[in-house]
C-alpha cells in the first residue's frame, strides 16, 4: 500500500500525462504563494469585507506566502527544483489553488469577527507552524549541503518530517479562521494526496541509508516520539485531541476563568 501511494504521488507530481519537462516545480509554487497576499487583498476589495476576520486572514496567509518565497531563495528545497511535465504543472497549480479557495471561503462568507479563542488558536497554530517549517528546512538545507545521509539530530531527532508538520499546522490556522468544513476537507485532501505521499517517498529513500533502522525506532513519521513507549505517546496525543475538541465546544477553555 505504501509503495503504491509513493509511486502514485511520484508520477502525479513529476510525470503526470508524460511529455517534456519544461518548468521547475518551484516556479509554480513560488508564483502562487508570492501572489497570495495580492489575491486576498483583491478579495477584500471585491467583497468589500474589511472585517477583523478578513484582515487577520490577510496577515497570516499573506505573510506566509512572502516568507515561503524568501525561504526558497535563501535555502531552497531540492525536492521542488526538478522540472516537471505540463500535466504535473497543471496538477500542481490546481492543488495550490485549493489553498486560495480557503481564502475565498473566508473573505466571501467566513467569520467576520472571530472570537478571541478562535483568534488565539489560529495565531498559535500559525506561528508555531511557520517557525517549525522554517527551522526544519533551514537545518535540512545546510546539513545536506555539507554532509549527506540521514538527519537524526535537532528538529529531526524524534520527528522525521517536522517541516511538513509545520506546514500542516500553519495551514490549519487558515481553516480555523474560516470555520468552514470545506476548508478542513481541502486540507485533509492535500495532506493525504500530497504530504503523505511525499513523506512515504522519503521513508522509502531513507530505508536505503545507513542507520535507518535505529532512526525509525526513535522517531515518528510526522509527530514527535516523546516517549519510547508507543502506547504512552498515543495516549498523550489522544488526550491532546480530546482537549482541543472540548476546548472548541466551550469556545475556549480560558473563557472559563471569567468570574
Amino acid at each position: 500500500m505504501f509503495k503504491q501511494h509513493q509511486e502514485f504521488a511520484k508520477v502525479v507530481v513529476n510525470d503526470f500525462l508524460g511529455g517534456p519537462k519544461i518548468i521547475k516545480q518551484c516556479h509554480i509554487i513560488n508564483a502562487q504563494k508570492g501572489l497570495t497576499a495580492f489575491f486576498v487583498v483583491f478579495l477584500i476589495w471585491w467583497y468589500q469585507n474589511f472585517s477583523l476576520g478578513a484582515y487577520l486572514y490577510l496577515a497570516l496567509h499573506g505573510s506566509y506566502g512572502i516568507i515561503w518565497v524568501v525561504k526558497d531563495f535563501t535555502f531552497p528545497d531540492r525536492t521542488f527544483q526538478n522540472k516537471i511535465t505540463i500535466g504535473s504543472s497543471i496538477f500542481t497549480s490546481i492543488l495550490l489553488l485549493l489553498y486560495w479557495f480557503i481564502a475565498w471561503l473566508q473573505i466571501s462568507e467566513g467569520i467576520p469577527n472571530p472570537s478571541n479563542a478562535r483568534v488565539v488558536t489560529a495565531i498559535f497554530a500559525y506561528v508555531f507552524g511557520v517557525v517549525l517549517m522554517i527551522v526544519s528546512d533551514c537545518q535540512k538545507y545546510y546539513t545536506l549541503k555539507y554532509k549527506q545521509g540521514l538527519i537524526t539530530e535537532g528538529m529531526f531527532k524524534y520527528n522525521r518530517n517536522p517541516n511538513y508538520t509545520g506546514e500542516m499546522l500553519l495551514y490549519a490556522s487558515f481553516a480555523i479562521l474560516s470555520g468552514n468544513w470545506l476548508a478542513y476537507s481541502i486540507l485533509f485532501t492535500v495532506w493525504i494526496v500530497g504530504f503523505y505521499g511525499f513523506m512515504v517517498n522519503k521513508d522509502i529513500s531513507f530505508a536505503k541509508k545507513q542507520g535507518w533502522n535505529e532512526y525509525k525506532k526513535q522517531s515518528y513519521l510526522f509527530l514527535w516520539k516523546i516517549h519510547s513507549n508507543d502506547i504512552i505517546n498515543y495516549g498523550l496525543y489522544g488526550a491532546l485531541v480530546a482537549y482541543l475538541i472540548w476546548d472548541y465546544q466551550v469556545s475556549g477553555a480560558i473563557t472559563l476563568l471569567r468570574k
